[in-house]
């Protein structure tokens, strides 16, 4: 679990005191891969007596399980100069850092910095992109850091995130001359990974990066905004559309975005189902109706099998075409990417959903780069009114409520401390679900996933709703999952693109036996009743997420001897493949023993020298195990497929004008939600959300204008 991971150790060993002013309890932080690791040392007779790390937000099987090991070693060395763990090159990076930090504290020395030379030096690190590690290149004069600059990164190719990262972090590092700065919301691991670099570079210089990572301090200022119409938290799609559509009739309007950008999930998607819009018509189909909505209609309506939200699946069918035209024609959308796709689910469906046009015809993995879209419609829709405006890096907190329990606005802390309370007539909540808070996961979903989506979704929105009296809605509809991988992807050289291949194909064949957590066969039929034709997506049925692919040492060994079988030599991941290429079938694959050690590593493989220590590497029920594995010893290798998801579903419950409601049914008439805050209405708890291709994008652009329009009018109304 990706908890607080506490370790106390008294070192029964001789261990020579070190030179320490102060006995005491001493923290510091630094950059791991996905966050800040925490060390706090306990100081005793001149020993480190005690070591607890928090590596909570770091990936469970790498860093969080690291952690302990980890521990151990800094109270067994009596310093930071500890050997680490393989696998975990990041998270051990990270402890020593912090720790050098904390006994510098204790040492009396802290925010002394040794003489670094003039002059530029190179570093590398682990960053998001699935392509290659980071290199920046950082400029020394005169003891301080003068220039840092990127000179090799594939986020860009991953995601539309890194350059917030670069632009806004940058400066923040050369202002403070710090390494403590906060990472950028949204893009924390490309924020970490250029931190990561000028420590490098510092220490290759001939400094201790340890000694940049002074505190920076934060304001303590309060600031009060009054006067608007609408607020809106969040500012990925659903809430960008909100804004605008409600800038459109006429309101002012705030926004609250947490990332360092603009977009949200939205940059993650390809494009909206719009169903017989009228653009799209004259693009793609002379004019013509392209699809029979009603059609849509009925599979959606016999998909949840209630009649409940039939006028809010109304709404989402008949009006995907309207709300794109409306965006199209007022905040200058475009749609012509790909053209129009069919149907995931339905194969008569061949025209349903369309993709953005791109940046200048820039693409990255998960589709085309489009967040300049969404920044020309806002550009739009403040130029309507002066007082319009929206804050990135700004995070909403709480709602403000009057003596009587109404909203009327919302608690927000920008990133550099400052304290703001935004007043208004109307709040739209579209924070983007909960992916990426664990506990809330956990209570709705039984256990967090691995993503591939926005993680500073964390529930803020669908939190806030419930404090004002909102009720939610299908809540155990079953996140987005379109992709599977490893369970922990390697982003650095421990392994060749080729051999990132065949690990990932291992993990992604059909052709093998697979296992659930719980030591049973997968694969054959799951518990929606369908054969597992398309595992990426049906994995979502396993529990927790994940299933593992079993080989015997035999298998193990004709992989090395005459080569992947035909199905394992086709299995790639669309979205999250690393560059690499697959050996065409029957070419022998001598370094499979190499590959298996590394993703042993890296917790992607649990090898085991019998049943029962493969069912304890696992930590499933040995009896369930023996029976899928048909009681045959011999040495296996179970290779761990993962889930990614880019969002979750359940959210709260709304009416068809997209206002939050109460358990009792009424309405709170200034609040709305909008996007993954409330696609639960449109969906049934344990199924997977609607599978038609583009209907979540579709529910931000459907849901945004129908909350924008609402709340402008209940103000104006006021």
């Amino acid at each position: 679990m990706k908890r607080l991971i506490a370790l106390l150790l008294i070192c029964l060993l001789a261990v020579p005191a070190a030179a320490f002013a102060d006995d005491g309890t001493f923290t510091a932080a630094a950059p791991g891969f996905s966050s800040d690791v925490t060390v706090t040392l306990t100081i005793a007779e001149g020993k480190i007596t005690e070591a607890v790390i928090d590596a909570a937000g770091e990936t469970e099987a790498i860093g969080g399980a690291a952690a302990e090991t980890l521990a151990a070693q800094l109270v067994a060395a009596g310093s930071a100069e500890i050997d680490g763990v393989a696998g975990a090159t990041v998270t051990t990076t990270a402890v020593k850092a912090a720790a050098a930090n904390a006994l510098a504290q204790a040492a009396g020395t802290a925010g002394e910095k040794a003489a670094v030379a003039d002059g530029t030096y190179a570093g590398t690190a682990s960053s998001f992109g699935l392509l290659s590690q980071m290199t920046c290149e950082t400029t020394f004069e005169g003891g301080k850091i003068t220039g840092i600059t990127v000179t090799k990164e594939s986020d860009s190719a991953t995601g539309e995130w890194f350059a917030c990262a670069q632009e806004l972090l940058i400066p923040r590092i050369l202002e403070s001359q710090s390494l403590a700065v906060d990472s950028i919301s949204g893009a924390t691991s490309s924020s970490n990974a250029i931190k990561a670099c000028v420590a490098a570079a510092i220490d290759a210089a001939g400094g201790q990066s340890a000694q940049w990572y002074t505190e920076v301090e934060k304001k303590t200022d309060v600031v009060t905004l009054e006067g608007y119409d609408v607020i809106v938290v969040g500012m990925g799609g659903s809430g960008v559309l909100s804004y605008c559509a409600a800038a459109e009739q006429g309101a002012t309007v705030f926004g609250i975005e947490t990332a360092g950008k603009i977009g949200g999930n939205s940059v993650c998607t390809y494009g909206p189902m719009a169903l017989n819009s009228e653009y799209l018509k004259n693009l793609y189909n002379n004019g013509e109706d392209y699809i029979n909505a009603d059609d849509v209609f009925a599979v959606w309506m016999e998909y949840v099998g209630s009649n409940e939200k039939e006028d809010i699946i109304r709404k989402a069918v008949y009006n995907s075409g309207s709300a794109l035209d409306y965006y199209v024609e007022k905040f200058g959308f475009e749609f012509t990417g790909m053209g129009m796709l069919g149907s995931f689910a339905v194969p008569e469906w061949t025209k349903l959903w369309t993709v953005y046009t791109p940046d200048n015809g820039a693409w990255n993995v998960l589709g085309p780069n489009k967040t300049y879209q969404f920044t020309r419609a806002l550009d739009i829709a403040n130029a309507m009114n002066e007082k319009n405006q929206y804050m990135t890096e700004l995070t909403a907190t709480t709602l403000i409520f009057d003596e009587a329990g109404k909203v009327i606005g919302v608690n927000a802390e920008y990133y550099d401390g400052t304290q703001y309370a935004i007043y208004g007539d109307a709040v739209i909540l579209a924070t983007g679900g909960f992916l990426g808070n664990d506990e809330m996961m956990t209570q709705y979903l039984g256990n967090p996933v691995n993503t591939i989506g926005v993680t500073t979704c964390d529930g803020t929105g669908i939190k806030m709703g419930i404090s004002a009296g909102g009720a939610t809605y299908m809540m155990g509809t079953l996140p987005m999952v379109h992709i599977s991988q490893v369970a922990n992807i390697i982003r650095n050289d421990d392994l060749t693109a080729d051999q990132k291949a065949i690990l990932s194909a291992l993990a992604l064949t059909t052709d093998q036996l697979m296992i659930t957590t719980e030591g049973n066969v997968w694969g054959n039929v799951n518990q929606s009743g369908t054969q597992n034709e398309g595992i990426s997506v049906e994995i979502v049925f396993a529990p927790e997420y994940r299933y593992y692919v079993v080989y015997t040492q035999e298998q193990i060994d004709a992989i090395r001897e005459t080569g992947l079988t035909p199905a394992q030599a086709m299995s790639s991941s669309m979205f999250m493949g690393q560059g690499g290429t697959l050996p065409a079938a029957g070419t022998p694959v001598a370094d499979i023993d190499v590959i298996l050690s590394v993703g042993e590593a890296y917790g992607n493989v649990v090898k085991g020298e019998s049943i029962a220590a493969l069912a304890a590497g696992i930590g499933c029920d040995e009896a369930n195990l023996t029976a899928a594995l048909g009681g045959v010893e011999t040495t296996y290798y179970a290779v761990t497929c993962n889930s990614y998801a880019y969002a979750t579903v359940g959210g709260l419950d709304v009416d068809v004008n997209m206002n939050v409601l109460r358990e009792d049914g009424t309405a709170i008439e200034n609040l709305f939600a909008v996007g993954q805050d409330s696609e639960g209405v449109g969906n049934v708890d344990g199924k997977a959300y609607t599978p038609w291709g583009g209907q979540a994008q579709s529910w931000t652009f459907v849901s945004g204008e129908i909350a924008g329009k609402q709340a402008a009018a209940y103000s104006t109304a006021k």
